[in-house]
């Protein structure tokens, strides 16, 4: 809201939110996204941790959800 433009954020999920391994390929996934840098691939701006959460921040997307097109095509 700040600087006007949408983020999209995802969360590790708190039952494996202790798990070193499951922390560790949460942010290689950020990392390795960064590096591609494509057009197809999402654009990952930041990510960390905060109060025991662990989070990517990325460019939001419009469009419909996985759901919605599986739905509608079949």
């Amino acid at each position: 809201v700040v600087i006007g433009r949408k983020c999209a954020i995802k969360l590790l999920n708190p039952d494996v939110s202790t798990d070193e391994e499951a922390v560790s390929r949460f942010f290689t996934e950020a990392r390795a996204v960064n590096q591609i840098r494509h057009p197809n691939i999402v654009e990952v701006t930041d990510f960390g941790e905060q109060h025991g959460r662990y989070f990517i921040v990325m460019e939001y997307l419009e469009g419909e959800t996985l759901a919605k097109r599986l739905q509608r095509m079949g």
